[in-house]
């Protein structure tokens, strides 16, 4: 008898439990109604949970708000209940067509407070109110409680977004984007992201790629026709972060058949093709690998550096520009804000150029550059002073030379090396030859000599713009100490 209360607070406590899970996955489809059936990226941020995380808790988000800033939260509009983003992924160029966000809000704020935050233009889309934002996006009151954004800020192409939208009775996600909104919906998983790869690999491009990673699968060599079988089935990929403290995270990597053949290789092939495509994290290297039927997973701890590349992935047009405006602002919330905006730029300099910037990874850091000056970009500058916003927005120019830095060497390698194969014979893409074809030794040879003269020649010009980087950082840190009175 003495049990049966508590055996009823613990069922209480489950049906609870439960009705909260049906509520957010309600809500989730919701927003997933407002995807395009073109998306094959999804990121999904179970705000509430994020909030009331072991690791919010213990870095006191909700009342200091720098952590969250420095662990990339930045991508949550404020007074968010929960977030959807989705992109359509060019994954050659590993670059957006579009991007999406759809932020549920405890209220939606006046559209003349985000146009004059963001220094926007205000404007009516599809028969909703929305803003024209600078930082090519428009921001739209999709209903009540319901804000979003796309960019790029192609007029035509919101309206048809808008419009469609509206009219969506449920959602149209790929297979395998569906299946990661079903996992975004358990408790413990604060933040789902899912990359829909289903056909963009040939096998004989794998196979080609294989033939150049001997060193990685020098255990399988004469099984590459197999592995490249096996890897063209690709589905896609899928990262469940909890927010414990510290952070973990699952990698999923989803295949149509068996992958058992990749066990002995499926990590270092992993992390070779992260480093080849400028997508490295850290942290993987020590995540534990097995393979388990149709499926490669890591896991392991995510540091605030994983956590912050990790939500890089896709930024957030919607941005911070979901609360309002307000009427004044004082020394101390000038001092606050400005301190969180500049601490968060500065870790994002330091993720790129602490721990990243070596000789050898000239293009593999590239890809956080171009992402990072985007971040930068939507942070919200309400309240920051002036002079901080004009250092951000020289830190933007200064990320954005260096990515015209890695790309005009990258064309110039790439115009040496041409003149290195024989007629009749072509590459299929950087990473590797097609068709069978194999480079004779000195062809190997002068191709090397080409990509490291090339790589040395872009890294002067690169060490230079870091220099000034660190300088105007440096300036800016002290100026501002002396202003606010405090630690910059």
């Amino acid at each position: 008898m003495l049990k049966l209360p508590r055996f009823r607070l613990l069922l209480a406590g489950s049906i609870l439990l439960t009705i909260l899970n049906q509520s957010f996955a309600a809500q989730l489809e919701q927003l997933a109604n407002r995807v395009p059936e073109t998306a094959n990226s999804l990121v999904v941020i179970n705000v509430k949970a994020a909030y009331a995380s072991r690791l919010a808790r213990a870095q006191n988000w909700k009342q200091q708000g720098l952590e969250a800033h420095q662990a990339g939260i930045t991508a949550i509009p404020s007074g968010a209940d929960d977030v959807l983003m989705a992109a359509e992924i060019d994954f050659e160029l590993m670059k957006p067509q579009w991007e999406i966000a759809v932020a549920r809000v405890q209220q939606v704020p006046a559209m003349q407070d985000i146009a004059a935050r963001s220094g926007g233009r205000l404007d009516r889309l599809a028969g909703v109110r929305a803003v024209e934002r600078p930082n090519d996006s428009f921001v739209v009151n999709l209903g009540p409680k319901l804000i979003g954004a796309m960019s790029p800020a192609n007029r035509q192409q919101v309206i048809r977004w808008v419009r469609k939208s509206q009219r969506r009775q449920s959602p149209e996600l790929s297979p395998y984007l569906g299946e990661a909104l079903q996992v975004a919906e358990r408790s413990d998983n604060q933040i789902v992201l899912a990359l829909d790869l289903h056909g963009i690999f040939a096998a004989a491009e794998i196979a080609a790629n294989l033939d150049n990673k001997q060193d990685l699968i020098k255990d399988e060599q004469d099984n590459i026709d197999t592995l490249s079988q096996a890897i063209a089935s690709i589905r896609g990929i899928r990262l469940e972060v909890e927010l414990a403290n510290p952070a973990q995270g699952r990698l999923a990597i989803d295949f149509a058949q068996d992958v058992a053949l990749l066990q002995n290789v499926a990590k270092p092939l992993l992390l070779n093709v992260l480093a080849d495509h400028g997508a490295k994290i850290d942290d993987l290297e020590d995540w534990q690998a097995k393979v388990d039927g149709k499926s490669i997973e890591l896991s392991g701890e995510l540091s605030q550096s994983g956590l912050r590349r990790v939500l890089s992935v896709l930024s957030s047009p919607v941005g911070p520009m979901a609360a309002p405006a307000g009427a004044g602002s004082t020394s101390d919330d000038i001092a606050d804000a400005s301190q969180r905006y500049f601490q968060s730029v500065i870790h994002y300099l330091d993720d790129l150029f602490v721990s990243d910037f070596q000789p050898q990874s000239l293009f593999q850091a590239r890809t956080w550059v171009e992402r990072y000056a985007r971040k930068i970009g939507d942070l919200d500058a309400h309240q920051v002073d002036p002079d901080v916003v004009a250092f951000a927005g020289s830190v933007q120019d200064y990320l954005n030379e260096i990515v015209s830095v890695v790309d005009r060497t990258q064309k110039r390698t790439d115009l040496r090396e041409v003149t290195l194969y024989q007629a009749g014979q072509r590459r299929f893409n950087r990473y590797g030859a097609f068709g069978g074809y194999v480079e004779k030794p000195y062809v190997a040879r002068d191709r090397a000599i080409a990509q490291a003269d090339e790589s040395n020649q872009g890294l002067i010009q690169v060490d230079a713009i870091v220099r000034d980087l660190r300088a105007i950082s440096a300036q800016t840190r002290k100026t501002m100490t002396d202003r606010y009175g405090r630690q910059f």
